[in-house]
């Protein structure tokens, strides 16, 4: 190989720290099979080359620079250097390896004992690389060099290391990108119930919390049960800052439980009447806001039931509606089959779960009670 190459091989690697992170230089040896037309015997070959590869696809950029000193039949020495620019498609990996295909035009000079010349020339073929840290891969590489005047058809075969210039780890450690890196949602407060899901994502650490990452509420008097001092207060009753009772008031309540036949949110008959008389309920305490709460059993799949307790609830806001009752006081809330209250391992334990549930009460002075 010429001295004048390896110079610039070295040269050029010693330069590689300051390089763009998105520039690579590769440093290789390989085999020059010259074309029988050329009466040269075959020999090894150096390359370097330049390249740059374009974030977020497969397609790359490369120069480079091929010598090689070889001997003709005559034993003349015969010595090759060809200038080279190349486009680059890489595929998807398989087995840790990345292939691509390559294609490109170049000029190759001859210095041989019948004279200097210099010919144009197209290239293509391909090859694949293997990562062997995230700054350094290893290619093998297989071109075909076609001449313009003298029509010769040579081949070359070289394998190379990569630099990825700028990259961090240059490192030895084998890397396989093919692995996934470990992931998983975040729980944030460590409540037990991961962000997507928590609709309090700030809990106090050891709060407990229900299924939606909110402070417990057994009693649903707005106090959560780890501040609540009265913990079983009734439903309605008007509380102080501690969940306990204010002197003076008192509650009236009404319980709703709507059934609803298997995949269906039709309301079974023998429930209107029920319905009406939330209605009434409403009615008369015209400042109460109630929650319709729908419900399933497990048949089926989570998200199918999700979506059917949905539609169960909505069918009795709608029905409260028709009676004469302002939507923006009714709220309907699906919670698919989370909130099982019988087995549902049993026809009878299915038929209670399929429900829509509320529970509303008014709190009055003892003088308004009826």
């Amino acid at each position: 190989m010429k001295k004048t190459a390896l110079a610039v091989m070295v040269g050029t690697l010693a330069m590689a720290g300051t390089a763009h992170s998105e520039t690579e230089l590769g440093v290789g040896l390989g085999l020059y099979k010259m074309d029988s037309s050329r009466d040269v015997d075959n020999d090894v070959a150096g390359k370097i080359s330049l390249g740059h590869r374009y974030d977020s696809t497969p397609w790359g950029a490369e120069i480079a620079y091929t010598d090689v000193s070889a001997e003709d039949d005559a034993d003349e020495s015969f010595d090759a250097s060809l200038f080279q620019v190349d486009g680059l498609y890489h595929f998807d990996k398989q087995g840790g390896w990345e292939p691509y295909l390559a294609a490109g035009i170049g000029e190759i000079r001859t210095d041989s004992s019948s004279g200097k010349d210099s010919d144009g020339f197209i290239n293509f073929g391909g090859g694949a690389r293997y990562a062997l840290s995230s700054g350094l891969d290893l290619r093998a590489d297989l071109r075909s060099i076609r001449t313009d005047d003298t029509d010769a058809n040579d081949m070359v075969a070289t394998l190379s290391l990569i630099f990825k210039l700028g990259a961090k780890d240059s490192g030895l450690m084998p890397v396989n990108e093919d692995i996934p890196l470990p992931q998983g949602p975040i729980d944030s407060d460590g409540d037990g119930v991961v962000d997507p899901s928590d609709l309090c994502p700030d809990t106090p650490a050891g709060t407990p919390v229900d299924a939606a990452g909110c402070p417990l509420d057994s009693d649903a008097d707005g106090v959560a049960d780890d501040k609540d001092q009265c913990p079983d207060t009734a439903p309605g009753l008007k509380v102080d800052a501690q969940g306990c009772p204010m002197l003076g008031s008192e509650v009236v309540s009404f319980n709703l439980d709507v059934e609803f036949e298997t995949d269906s949110a039709r309301i079974r008959l023998g429930f209107q009447e029920d319905i009406e008389d939330l209605a009434e309920f409403l009615t008369e305490f015209a400042n109460t806001q109630v929650l319709l709460g729908g419900h399933t059993d497990s048949v089926g799949s989570a998200a199918y039931n999700q979506t059917l307790s949905q539609k169960r609830a909505d069918a009795v806001k709608r029905a409260l509606v028709w009676q004469g009752i302002d939507a923006s006081r009714i709220e309907a809330v699906g919670f698919g089959e989370a909130r099982p209250i019988a087995d549902n391992a049993t026809r009878a334990g299915r038929e209670q779960n399929r429900r829509v549930v509320a529970s509303v009460s008014a709190v009055v002075q003892k003088d308004q009670m009826k």
